[in-house]
């Protein structure tokens, strides 16, 4: 029968992706010299006025750094930011906001350098120790990324983000049982926490845990919407073969995103398990028509079409799935049974 995809969900944790803490970074000003800011706001207006006739004022040019910052115009903010680091150097939050900014523009280790100067001046900071910390993990340098963190929940220890990121971690780490009780421990200190509830799902759904139910329903409850604790929660279903509910659970899904072709691929693949041959071609179909190049859904459909005595069809959808995935042996190894019947 087709495969399941089951558990294949990336959860997405943080908000930029480091591709390295090293060198390479290009000049700021010369990187963004030619680029213009527009105002954008009546907030910005008004700072704008009030540079026109104090353009030493850093502080002024840090307010308006930000509000470039709320309408995600990050090439003006750094720009801003550069300025506002040329007129005063002492404050760590300066450090911090030109750090996430250099991020934004992928000068990771501007990044990393600003932060550790933060650190420096303010040696307590735990905004910088985290976001040291968050940098380090995505280096897959995982002790030294828990090392900043420690050194943060020493300060404060009710840091609902420290408790995730430290269980994001130990994931990485292989420790599951320290994940998943460092990602609990952040629920705790945050009930709010979505990302928190969705992770320890994740890792409780791995194992067959039942508890897997609890932590997608705090999802849900905080994201009643949410695709991927509904996901989830019906892939749990799946792998502990409850298909009721996990037909159920995805049918909701698809109430929330109709073209989410993995419920549609599962689904059809649930009813090609219990040989209902005909619905699993339309769940299959709905999941090509969603994404002409899904491999697995050909496959599966074109298994339906071996059951139903269908070889044409069957051979025309092996053929899909070789051509738009060469070298998916599975599509390989059906169009030789075929030919060999």
């Amino acid at each position: 029968m087709a495969r399941i995809i089951s558990n294949s969900i990336i959860i997405a944790t943080f908000a930029c992706i480091i591709a390295a803490c090293g060198s390479g970074d290009k000049n700021t000003d010369q990187q963004f010299s030619s680029y213009e800011p527009i105002p954008a706001s009546k907030e910005l207006s008004e700072l704008n006025e009030r540079l026109k006739t104090d353009s030493s004022n850093a502080g002024l040019f840090y307010e308006r750094a930000k509000c470039y910052m709320d309408i995600h115009d990050y090439n003006a903010a750094l720009i801003d930011m550069s300025r506002v680091m040329r007129l005063d150097s002492t404050k760590p939050q300066y450090y911090i906001t030109i750090s996430d900014l250099y991020l934004y523009a992928n000068l990771t280790g501007r990044s990393k350098t600003a932060l550790e100067k933060c650190l420096a001046l303010d040696p307590k900071n735990t905004a910088a120790m985290l976001r040291l910390a968050e940098l380090y993990f995505y280096v897959k340098k995982y002790q030294e990324s828990i090392n900043y963190i420690n050194e943060a929940l020493k300060i404060d220890e009710h840091i609902s983000q420290a408790y995730f990121l430290k269980g994001m971690n130990f994931r990485e780490l292989g420790d599951t049982a320290k994940a998943i009780s460092s990602m609990i421990t952040a629920t705790e200190q945050a009930p709010e926490y979505y990302k928190a509830f969705l992770e320890v799902s994740v890792l409780y759904a791995a194992q067959k845990n039942k508890l897997a139910l609890s932590y997608c329903d705090n999802a849900l409850r905080i994201d009643p919407t949410s695709i991927e604790a509904l996901y989830i929660k019906g892939n749990y279903y799946l792998d502990n073969k409850d298909w009721d509910n996990a037909v159920k659970t995805y049918d909701e899904l698809l109430k929330v995103e109709p073209k989410y072709k993995y419920a549609h691929y599962n689904l059809g693949a649930i009813a090609l398990n219990a040989k209902k041959y005909d619905e699993a071609v339309i769940h299959f179909t709905n999941a090509i028509n969603i994404d002409p190049k899904y491999a697995e859904a050909y496959f599966g459909r074109g298994t339906c079409y071996v059951q139903k005595n269908d070889k044409t069809k069957a051979k025309i959808d092996y053929q899909m799935a070789a051509q738009v995935a060469p070298g998916y042996t599975p599509a390989d190894d059906a169009l030789n049974a075929l030919a060999g019947r």
